[in-house]
């Protein structure tokens, strides 16, 4: 009996390891009697398929560090090597050409996309694709994506609410360009790749922190916590620029690889360092004068704020003696009371009828 938890652990019993459509992919798989071949697997949160399917060596796509420590958990808790060789990123193409794909498809669609056309990449005539989803998420989307990849698109019938869609005979694909970009301003375009958060515009609670934040000269070393695209730590960095301040060291974290990619194309600067990580284990204590952040709260479907109230302690230890924690929120998630257990000083610097910016000063 393989054991495997959820990385990071959560008290909420609601939130599970695994769904039912990473049950259907499994089930299709053994009545398919499918021969074991080159595997690829795409989307697979806490390695749930992996651990399940290690005896086929699959190759698993990587997009989120906490993805990456789940699936390295999970297999340390069942005696199951790592080859380094099979984590790939959304990037990377597969080293091999793929006799099977399963994919667990992403809320985005743009990023569900980008998945299908790094497996079309890597297919060959007799591939199978195979992609699960909740029902309750299906959209005729899904269908004309994977129709730009695959000549054969057939969905199952529902099973505890989840359906597959199978694919086969890859179509030649022209080269696509994924990046997109989204105005900050007249003068600043800002470029992502699919999966980002906030895609087509800047997010309007992020907007607002911008428009309200009030910056100190003195603050020359500066952290953007779930930095995204890396709009924050751009915004920042052009208000020092206008105010003829010294150029800050911008720190910008991530659990995201797609968007720690996004930010380095929006910020060459040799004072802009890019952290790949979910957690802040790896800065010294009190290193920052400036911790600014939106806060995610948002992860793929689901919602949890453990991750997030996790993030304020840590962005309290990483502070400065009276250094700042300023971020923006949306008024009913209700941090006030926990960040007022956290830090020596709350105040709210704006508010409206959706979001509030508060400044923590440790």
């Amino acid at each position: 009996m393989l054991k495997i938890t959820r990385y990071p652990e959560t008290k909420n019993k609601s939130l599970q390891v695994s769904s039912t459509a990473d049950d259907y992919l499994l089930n299709y798989l053994k009545e398919s009697d499918i021969p074991k071949g080159n595997l690829a697997l795409v989307n697979d949160r806490f390695g749930y398929l992996a651990c399940h399917l290690s005896d086929w060596k699959p190759y698993s796509v990587i997009a989120f560090k906490s993805q990456e420590k789940a699936l390295r958990m999970n297999f340390e808790n069942n005696t199951i090597q790592v080859d380094e060789t099979h984590l790939l990123s959304p990037l990377d193409s597969f080293p091999t050409k793929l006799d099977l794909a399963l994919v667990k498809v992403p809320k985005s669609v743009d990023l569900f996309r980008l998945y299908l056309n790094q497996i079309n990449e890597a297919s060959h005539n007799d591939t199978v694709v195979v992609c699960t989803f909740m029902t309750k998420y299906f959209s005729k989307q899904l269908l004309k994506i994977a129709e730009e990849f695959f000549e054969v698109v057939e969905q199952s019938l529902a099973w505890k609410k989840s359906r597959l869609l199978i694919l086969k005979k890859p179509k030649k694909v022209a080269d696509i360009s994924f990046l997109s970009s989204l105005k900050l301003n007249t003068n600043i375009d800002i470029q992502q790749y699919p999966g980002v958060f906030s895609a087509n515009n800047v997010d309007y609670a992020t907007q607002f922190l911008l428009d309200n934040i009030k910056l100190k000269e003195s603050e020359q070393s500066i952290l953007d916590l779930g930095s995204g695209n890396g709009v924050i730590a751009v915004a920042i960095q052009d208000k020092y620029k206008q105010n003829n301040w010294q150029e800050p060291k911008l720190h910008l974290m991530d659990d995201s690889f797609l968007a720690v990619e996004s930010s380095k194309l929006n910020l060459p600067s040799k004072e802009a360092h890019f952290h790949y990580t979910d957690d802040l284990e790896d800065f010294e204590d009190k290193t920052f004068d400036l911790v600014v952040s939106n806060p995610p709260f948002h992860f793929d479907y689901e919602i949890n704020t453990e991750i997030t109230m996790d993030f304020f302690e840590q962005a309290y230890t990483v502070l400065k003696p009276n250094g700042r924690f300023i971020l923006v929120f949306n008024r009913h998630l209700r941090y006030n009371s926990l960040l007022k257990r956290i830090f020596s000083q709350v105040n709210v610097m704006v508010d409206s009828p959706k979001f509030m910016v508060m400044e923590c000063v440790r």
